[in-house]
């Protein structure tokens, strides 16, 4: 019923515990790597995992190249920087037992580790992503980056207990770098769109984005970590923007 769609790049140190928690909730693990080279392929190979090498077309398609090629109806969608908890592994095993009405998709709750600490509050907590649902009825839709599910008004979403813990940022260098990533897909994806940034969105954003994290959702109580990423949430914002104006600029 339940197959598990896992995309991967260079991600040795996360792979085979995120594999090993895949295993107990689900008969069909797709590993789709986008060229590793540090390892992750030999440790896939030691799993009973189905494990299939595809270049990069950005998240959304490789995922849904994943999901086609699995073999159950439902996909769990998967990084290889994210594994399942106890509780989750729990309440997706009840959830999916043969017994229960199926939503048409699930959404899971994620925690962060930020710089080898489990980030409480600030504008990632809390943060639900649907990451279960029928591939029948939803796919992913082909973005560069932030991918989304076509989900529709009439599909009925449900909450399970438990979390998926993130592994994103084992240093501020990883998140810098991964800024630096994410803002040049933004910049280029809105270019093509014909969207454009205020002053607005260079100037006030960025400090908004910094207050609302720090202050608002009080970010200041995960110490000098919610201090960082408050800044380079702030950082994030300003990049997108700034590149964004560059283009039209050299347009």
């Amino acid at each position: 019923m339940l197959s598990a769609v896992v995309i991967t790049n260079n991600a040795k140190d996360t792979i085979g515990a995120c594999i090993d928690a895949l295993l107990k909730v689900a008969s069909d693990i797709v590993i789709v790597d986008s060229g590793s080279n540090d390892g992750t392929r030999e440790i896939c190979e030691t799993k009973p995992v189905r494990y299939f090498q595809k270049e990069w077309e950005g998240y959304s398609a490789n995922k849904n190249y994943g999901n086609a090629i699995a073999i159950h109806p439902y996909i769990l969608s998967i990084d290889s920087d994210e594994i399942l908890s106890h509780e989750l592994i729990r309440s997706i095993n009840t959830e999916f037992s043969g017994t229960n009405k199926l939503a048409e998709a699930y959404s899971l709750r994620f925690v962060t580790n930020f710089n080898g600490k489990w980030i409480k509050y600030g504008s990632w907590n809390p943060e639900w992503h649907i990451r279960i649902f029928d591939k029948r009825l939803i796919q992913w839709e082909l973005m560069d980056v932030h991918e989304a599910l076509n989900l529709q008004p009439n599909h009925h979403l449900k909450r399970l207990n438990g979390l998926v813990l993130h592994f994103s940022y084992p240093s501020v260098e990883s998140h810098l770098k991964k800024i630096e990533k994410y803002t040049d897909l933004f910049a280029e994806r809105n270019f093509k769109a014909g969207k454009k940034a205020t002053i607005i969105h260079t100037l006030f954003s960025p400090i908004f984005t910094f207050f609302s994290s720090y202050v608002l959702k009080l970010g200041f109580l995960d110490g000098a970590e919610g201090w960082v990423i408050a800044k380079n949430n702030a950082l994030y914002t300003q990049k997108k923007y700034s590149k964004l104006v560059s283009k039209w600029k050299n347009a």
